[in-house]
């Protein structure tokens, strides 16, 4: 028996951070018009350019051979031609159309300011996409781009701002607008039929495509007006003819967010997700489906948790929708007058199209295993399509993820996922990975950022809670965090930490915790509340929650989080705010911060390593010049992860640390 278990490790390749990056991964599923093939879009960070190669394949979705459509050419977002005999790709920037039948495809559009998102319209006659613009140009290319040259020449960096929401995320806007433009699939100059000061459509994290043609030629788009940008969410859907001309508003009468148009195949309906409270992001989406004749609306709530992406059926009379519970993807199939049941009972993933005879194509994954193209039949079990990453995986074993359920203060039950390390000899420290939003999930799926199996490799059992706030778990527990952030959520955390350090594999003397954004504030707050841990670290986290105020984007965030702007709810503010409990620092702790943060700005990582090191409390800053609230780029996601593992590896582990290197 022990000779197995030796030539077994001796066999496995670690699952390293090197590993992680070369790993393949499968997005973006189109079906062709057929239902023979899907094109996907396929990722790999690449250490030497240090960026992100992609590619577009094409899988038989009925069996066959599996084609590479585009080689070492960067391109994205693939959209099959209504014939499907051409496919629309983003390469570098800028789009092209490619024949099905091979041959070098042809650049369609050479924009100063790009070109992204293209889309046909059902009769293959035009194709639309988004580009960033500058609203007093209307329209024209020459003036855009004399615009840009003129302040590259001018050699002044300055920015004169009068409004809000001039920078998002990582990046200034610079007086440009995201537009909408259309322009002849046979080629020809692009009209902007958004010539407005505002954004078409509205940017949404992880949103879908928010724009799409009718069948009788007309686009529909989500965007919300320009002056309260910083601290609404209301968006709305508007109907713009081909050529321009006012946009009509089709959702005048809903405060919240309404997204994802979809007009049905047919033309005679119009699907859509859909929020009702204007100014909270994390609000229930619901599914809507209008008669477009009658104009009758039906509003799907299915079992209080989220709509996510969904699919119409090719033959009008109902869609598919992916919805997230209790940390795994499901989905639905709707019927038109808001019926719904589960598609399969085996779980699938958000990221799926549908063939015409009604078969799932999915891309998916799970916490051990890569991403992969699957097929999946109404009441069936998933069939593999691609193959992208065996080669890379045969020598290399992820471990297990299992599940653990808690009872909270409440009396409700709280989820959490332990991965546990392949052929683990003995006990072995707990590691407690915390998430963001905070309304967010640890869901059965892949991660480049805070991939668990990586921790896990590493000698550690690795607990992912979804605390109160977290999403998949019904509407009344996801808002049960908003002004509340240091109260059920931290004891959630606390409690299922108990519950890991007691399993047979733990070894409850050498836990650490770390988290990202929400999961950052969570460490700021746990170095004020515990000294239980062995080591922390937070990345991009929450610090003061007043200073944050002044200098987020999202202002409409910590006003419906905190119930107002801090001169609105001062005590709230000051009572969450991790900043208030300094003097209480002692856990030695990791700080990671990036610069292009624009949504926890860096002030927020300078701000809790000051704190620490005025306390005496050991601890170390990583600081990202060219990152925003992500570490995306493969050099720095590289840095990042021997960074954190050997930080929790001296704490953690001291006198049995495992070589790392940068």
């Amino acid at each position: 028996m022990h000779t197995l278990l030796l030539a077994l490790l001796l066999a496995a390749r670690p699952f390293t951070p090197e590993e992680l990056l070369a790993t393949r991964r499968a997005d973006d599923v189109q079906v062709s018009p057929d239902g023979k093939w899907a094109s996907v879009t396929v990722r790999q960070k690449n250490l030497e350019s240090n960026k992100d190669d992609k590619d577009i394949w094409l899988l038989p979705v009925h069996g066959g051979e599996p084609r590479q459509f585009t080689r070492n050419l960067r391109s994205e977002h693939a959209r099959w031609s209504p014939d499907g005999k051409q496919l629309l790709i983003v390469r570098e920037g800028q789009l092209w159309l490619y024949d099905l039948a091979g041959g070098d495809g042809h650049e369609i559009t050479s924009l100063s300011g790009g070109a992204d998102a293209g889309v046909f319209s059902p009769d293959g006659r035009w194709i639309a996409f988004t580009s960033e613009v500058y609203p007093d140009c209307g329209g024209n290319e020459a003036c855009n781009k004399e615009h840009a040259e003129k302040r590259e020449k001018s050699g002044v960096q300055a920015r004169i701002v009068n409004h809000l929401f001039a920078r998002h995320w990582t990046e200034w806007k610079e007086g440009k607008r995201t537009h909408v433009l259309v322009m002849p699939s046979s080629g020809g100059a692009a009209r902007d039929v958004t010539p407005l000061d505002s954004d078409w459509p509205s940017f949404r994290l992880g949103g879908g495509d928010d724009f799409q043609f009718t069948p009788d030629g007309e686009l529909i788009v989500s965007s919300k007006p320009a002056q309260r940008e910083a601290w609404s969410t209301n968006g709305d859907l508007w109907v713009i003819g081909r050529d321009g001309g006012a946009p009509r508003n089709l959702t005048a009468d809903n405060h919240g967010d309404d997204a994802q148009p979809r007009p049905s195949p047919d033309g005679r309906y119009l699907a859509w997700t859909s929020q009702a409270r204007d100014g909270y992001e994390a609000d229930l989406w619901k599914l809507k489906i209008q008669d477009r004749k009658s104009g009758r609306v039906v509003a799907v709530d299915i079992d209080s948790d989220d709509v996510g992406s969904f699919v119409w059926r090719r033959d009008s009379k109902g869609l598919v929708a992916s919805v997230v519970q209790k940390a795994r993807f499901w989905l639905y199939a709707v019927s038109l007058d808001g019926k719904f049941r589960r598609f399969s009972e085996a779980p699938a993933g958000g990221d799926f199209d549908l063939a015409f005879d009604g078969t799932a194509v999915i891309a998916a994954a799970g916490l051990t295993r890569p991403p992969e193209v699957f097929s999946m039949k109404a009441g069936g079990q998933p069939s593999r399509l691609s193959h992208f990453n065996d080669a890379q995986y045969k020598d290399l074993d992820l471990g297990t993820a299992e599940e653990l359920w808690v009872d909270a203060k409440d009396g409700s039950k709280v989820h959490s996922w332990v991965v546990r390390p392949a052929h683990a000899p003995a006990k072995l420290p707990l590691l407690v990975l915390i998430h963001g939003g905070p309304q967010g999930s640890w869901e059965d799926s892949w991660t480049m950022r805070w991939n668990a199996a990586v921790f896990a490799a590493r000698g550690y059992v690795v607990l992912q809670t979804d605390f109160h706030g977290s999403v998949g778990y019904g509407q009344k527990f996801k808002e049960e965090i908003s002004g509340d952030w240091g109260g059920l959520a931290y004891d959630d955390v606390m409690r299922a930490t108990d519950a890991a350090e007691k399993l047979a594999s733990v070894d409850p003397a050498h836990t650490c915790a770390a988290g990202a954004s929400f999961g950052g504030y969570m460490i700021d707050w746990i170095a004020g509340h515990s000294d239980r841990f062995k080591c922390l670290v937070s990345h991009d986290g929450v610090f003061d929650l007043v200073s944050m105020y002044g200098s987020t984007e999202e202002l409409w965030f910590p006003e419906f989080e905190f119930r107002g702007p801090p001169w609105e709810n001062a005590d709230l503010y000051r009572r969450l705010s991790p900043s208030s409990y300094v003097q209480n620092f002692k856990t030695p702790t990791l700080v990671v911060q990036g610069e292009l943060d624009f949504r926890v700005p860096v002030e927020q990582g300078l701000g809790m390593f000051t704190a620490l090191q005025r306390r005496g409390v050991e601890s170390k800053f990583l600081y990202f010049p060219d990152e925003g609230h992500w570490v995306l780029k493969p050099k720095n996601s590289q840095l990042w992860y021997h960074t954190v593992l050997d930080w929790v590896d001296a704490h953690a582990r001291p006198g049995n640390k495992q070589a790392s290197r940068p």
